[in-house]
Parts: structure tokens; sequence; C-alpha cells
């Protein structure tokens, strides 16, 4: 069983709680599909805890961002790389852990294949920046099309903050029409498995998933969530609303 994690963006009181229940569940790896930093006031711990823990690590665009720029951010996740970038970034005479954490972000792999799996933090077609979003089958049946062309049977994916999966008919199934629980049958799927720090799904709790060789099972997990508001609010460069939307989940 392999625990698969990502979109944890600074929130280090989810990714604590994660990782305690992910100890409970006999994982043997964990796979990180990306977007560490963004949004969050814990962004370090986050890096130290994923360098520690992961064997597979994936870059997200948040990420990616945080070493470049944030291109086509909304003013909030725009606002947040650059505050979190100013206190991340080393600079010549920095202690060898802040250039550790740096060079973490600089490592991160885009995709990750193994057998007919793919694992990228996005999409196929664009790893680190394309939305597969939950509406797609529906309203850009093309899209997922195009996209199913690039997968051999399963790819993993984060970025959307909504765990779900999306068959070729083409359709998306949320967790409760899948009752947290999806079996591999060697048929196309691309398997969205949620976000640790920043649940969208109206969810407040933390969100990750278990792949075993015939079944992807999501787990949701508690946590204080009103602790990470706190420490937002008293970053005064974050926007307070990177905070508030925790407890909704959205």
């Amino acid at each position: 069983m392999k625990a698969l994690i990502s979109d944890i963006h600074g929130n280090l009181e989810a990714l604590t709680q994660v990782m305690k229940d992910i100890r409970k569940q006999h994982v043997s790896e964990i796979y990180f599909l990306g977007d560490v930093v963004g949004y969050g006031p814990d962004p370090e711990k986050c890096i130290d805890i994923a360098g520690r823990n992961a064997k597979v690590r994936l870059m997200g665009n948040h990420d990616f961002a945080m070493l470049t720029a944030p291109v086509g951010f909304n003013p909030i996740a725009a606002g947040a790389i650059a505050c979190l970038r100013a206190r991340m970034e080393p600079g010549t005479y920095s202690m060898p852990w802040k250039r550790k954490r740096w060079e973490f972000l600089g490592s991160l792999n885009i995709a990750h294949r193994e057998k007919r799996k793919l694992f990228v933090h996005a999409s196929p077609r664009d790893p680190i920046m394309e939305y597969v979003l939950p509406s797609d089958p529906e309203y850009n049946p093309a899209k997922i099309a195009d996209v199913f062309e690039r997968v051999e049977e399963l790819c993993f994916v984060g970025h959307t903050h909504f765990p779900g999966v999306i068959t070729p008919e083409p359709k998306f199934q949320t967790l409760q029409e899948l009752d947290y629980h999806f079996t591999l049958n060697g048929e196309k799927a691309i398997i969205n498995i949620g976000s640790v720090g920043q649940p969208r799904d109206k969810d407040p709790r933390a969100c990750y998933a278990l792949m075993g060789d015939k079944e992807v099972i999501w787990r949701r997990v508690e946590y204080d969530y009103e602790k990470t508001i706190a420490k937002v609010k008293k970053l005064t460069c974050l926007d307070p609303r990177v905070g508030m939307r925790l407890a909704e989940g959205r």
C-alpha cells in the first residue's frame, strides 16, 4: 500500500495529522504530488517532513512559482508566493538548512511513471500547470478525450483540490458517489487524490489517498484548522482569506 499526498500548501497542522494517519495504514511508501508551498504559513517545516518521508517528490505550480515567478496566479496566491519567498529564498550568507530547503524545491521531478501508472501534479498534457477540472467531462469533453490519449491506464493528480475520479465516458465521480473507494480494473482513469492543506470540496478535513494493487481508498483526517488560521492572521503579508477558507473547505 502506498500513500499519495498532494497540495500541502504550508499547512503544518494538516500535514502532521495526515502523517499520523498514514503511520496507522501499513504504508510502504509515500508519494508527494506537488505544492508543498503556497498559501500556508509553515512551508519550511512541511518541506522538512516531505523531504524525510516521501520517496516520489513531484513539482507543483506553487513550487515552480516560488523558484521562478507566479505567472497567471490570482492576486491572493501571487501575494502568498511573494510573502513566503522573501522568507525562504537563501542569500549569500544563508545557513545550510535554508539552502537545503530551497534546493529541495529545485530537485522536484516533473512526473513519475510506474508501468501503466503516471503520477503528475496537474495533467498528462502539462504536468505542472493544466487543471483537469470536475466540470471538464460535461463542459469540455474534447479536452478530456485528448488528455486520455496520453494516459496508458491510470493517471494520479492533485492541483484542483477536488478529489474524485474521471473516466473516459467522460464522467467525474465525487468521493461521496464512490464511497471513498475506487476499484482498479485495468480501465483508464484520472484519479485526483485531493489536498492535504487546502481542501476545496466543502469538507475541511485534510484529504489523501491510499493506493493498493486493486483499489484506491481516500482518507479524510481532522486537524486543528483554527490554529492554522491564527498563524495566517499573524503573517500580515498573507491574505487572511487563505486561512479563513480552511474552516469551510473551499
